[in-house]
């Protein structure tokens, strides 16, 4: 199949109002939403997508998409898209890559942005640089998110559920502990864990810190980044190098000393928090929201505490749009992309949900700079954020990231020492990397 380069939709000019985002109806035509004249003649055949993605938070996710994607489908009479919820992100990438091994991907998901290489390596994507170029999305995203959507200069798709990870501590247990503010750096975070921690004889009754399960890999890289390295490359894991090391005994250290269990899910971690069984929380920006709503003691959010530096790991991803597909069909998935990620919906977004707008021009956005004046927490995160980088992009990321989860668990439960464990994660991993660079090639 030829693949044509597409012709280049214009910019958005979005409105503001928040009814704007959860009724766009009639009123609201396609050209006004992209700032142009529609991509189809009136009377062609409607062009129909799958949107396909995950939910990797807490709180009402799934309603809030589904709401925007049915504003999508009033508002555009020449598109329809399809809503699948397809459960985690990696349900949803294998899910996706099954479908590309049958020939018969979405239209459009929304993946974890680690699996661009992976994606890549299937050639299962569309290069949207020059459709980027003619439009202002190299001028307004924030180029630590874009950088997630990118590999050797080009434009693979638009950050949509951007995130970092940040630290949510119990105001009321910090004041009853004596402390006054969330820790800055990793002295004071393991001070506060040991203050925070209470025991019932052999039980503990509250944890001084969590380190959210699940995706604790990913809170993993940002400590090691704030060690002042970057443990991946293209084709290469040093997951064993010292600096790792050092933040794997850090943690280790807080386990042994009873102030952090030693595991945990994602989900019930946030659980715990909220119920008051954690005093300070490792957690995604994305759960932001309905921590605050749900919690019954006042929250305070602080960005993760620094090392030697400053250091974060982006989470969640961008909207991919497959390649092998007809060019209506691309045409239409761009039109997606580019409403979901509009300034005005991507405003509404982060506040629905705390995952981070990926738009400058949304946070200077009326309605955004008045829920940060009320909620300051809601930008927390960009401190953080301003410094990080793609999460562990490298081909055979599901099994390479097993091989680093595994060792971070079993060094953590008191199986292997931190230098073995991350040695073998290290060996395993480039193995696996190297087996596929081989094939691809």
């Amino acid at each position: 199949m030829t693949h044509r380069p597409l012709p280049p939709a214009s910019a958005a000019n979005p409105g503001s109002h928040r009814r704007q985002f959860l009724q766009r109806g009639a009123a609201v035509s396609a050209a006004a939403m992209l700032g142009g004249m529609p991509l189809f003649a009136s009377g062609q055949q409607q062009v129909k997508l799958a949107f396909m993605y995950p939910v990797g938070v807490s709180g009402d996710i799934n309603r809030l998409v589904s709401t925007m994607i049915a504003g999508f489908n009033a508002a555009h009479s020449d598109i329809q898209v399809e809503a699948i919820y397809a459960g985690s992100y990696d349900n949803t990438e294998q899910k996706v890559m099954t479908a590309l091994g049958v020939g018969d991907p979405p239209a459009t998901w929304l993946p974890i942005n680690s699996m661009l290489a992976t994606f890549l390596g299937m050639d299962a994507l569309e290069d949207v640089t020059a459709l980027a170029k003619a439009d202002d999305i190299f001028q307004d995203f924030l180029p630590g998110f874009l950088g997630t959507c990118m590999s050797d200069n080009k434009l693979y798709g638009l950050p949509f559920q951007c995130s970092t990870p940040v630290v949510y501590y119990n105001k009321a247990a910090f004041e009853k502990a004596g402390l006054k503010a969330g820790p800055t750096n990793w002295g004071e975070l393991e001070a506060a864990a040991k203050a925070l921690t209470v025991r019932q004889g052999d039980a503990t009754s509250q944890w001084g810190l969590t380190i959210g399960g699940g995706w604790h890999d990913w809170i993993f890289e940002s400590f090691v980044r704030q060690n002042g390295l970057v443990f991946w490359t293209k084709g290469k894991v040093a997951f064993d190098a010292p600096e790792s090391v050092d933040a794997l005994e850090f943690w280790l250290r807080m386990v042994k000393a009873g102030v952090m269990p030693a595991a945990s899910t994602w989900q019930s971690s946030a659980n715990d928090f909220m119920a008051g069984r954690t005093a300070m929380l490792y957690h995604s920006t994305g759960s932001m929201t309905n921590i605050l709503k749900s919690s019954s003691f006042p929250v305070g959010v602080v960005p993760m505490p620094k090392n030697k530096m400053l250091g974060s790991t982006m989470g969640g991803g961008p909207i991919l749009i497959a390649k092998k597909q007809p060019d209506a069909h691309k045409r239409a998935a761009w039109t997606f992309a580019r409403w979901m990620t509009n300034t005005a919906n991507q405003a509404q977004w982060c506040i629905d949900t705390g995952y981070l707008a990926a738009r400058k021009s949304s946070w200077e956005s009326p309605v955004l700079k008045a829920h940060v004046a009320k909620q300051p927490e809601a930008r927390t995160a960009f401190v953080t954020a301003e410094v990080a980088g793609a999460f562990l992009q490298v081909p055979g990321y599901h099994k390479v990231r097993s091989y680093l989860q595994s060792a971070i668990d079993r060094t953590l439960v008191g199986e292997i020492k931190p230098d073995a464990a991350l040695r073998e994660a290290t060996t395993k991993a480039n193995i696996e990397i190297g087996r596929l660079s081989r094939r691809r090639s």
